[in-house]
């Protein structure tokens, strides 16, 4: 027997973890459209400035100044590590800890490059079918300097990233 209130649940998760999974290749891509289409026009959040102040207001003022904080990195990376989400009909509650790199090429100053450790906890609504984030507080857990090396270049071969449109995450399948 098929157990459609079961199977309704893991779709809605499915859902809501692939939101957030949008969110990150929004920030990792430094594509501020897509950032903001995973949050519904009216959503708020509490999110670390500085060490010691933080922006309460509505996301799509924080992400303004967010996309300000992108500009003199060469890339960054977000992890999405353990991710938990309780749905009660057209709301849910998520917490998905992460972890998140920080760039800027040659790399070997520690100074222009960290580590995040982090949680995201998300309220979420679902509205005409479509799950978006309605409240999201970013918990830092930590944040370190690193001294990364090793990027791709032209002359190493390696698949290069962009930080656009351009990336190759970006290709479709058809």
């Amino acid at each position: 027997m098929i157990d459609e209130e079961r199977i309704q649940l893991l779709i809605d998760k499915q859902d809501i973890y692939e939101l957030t999974c949008r969110y990150t290749r929004g920030v990792d891509r430094f594509d501020k459209e897509l950032v903001q289409s995973c949050f519904w026009s009216d959503a708020t959040t509490v999110f670390p400035l500085s060490a010691d102040s933080a922006f309460k207001g509505k996301y799509s003022d924080y992400l303004e100044i967010d996309v300000e904080t992108w500009k003199p990195y060469t890339a960054q990376q977000h992890y999405l590590c353990n991710h938990l989400s309780e749905i009660a009909g057209d709301h849910a509650l998520g917490e998905t800890y992460q972890f998140s790199f920080y760039w800027k090429i040659p790399g070997n100053d520690p100074k222009l490059n960290s580590e995040t450790s982090g949680r995201y906890i998300d309220r979420y609504e679902r509205r005409n079918g479509e799950w978006w984030i309605i409240h999201r507080e970013f918990i830092r857990n930590f944040s370190f300097s690193v001294a990364p090396e090793g990027f791709g270049s032209t002359e190493n071969g390696w698949p290069l990233s962009s930080q656009s449109r351009n990336d190759p995450a970006y290709r479709t399948l058809t």
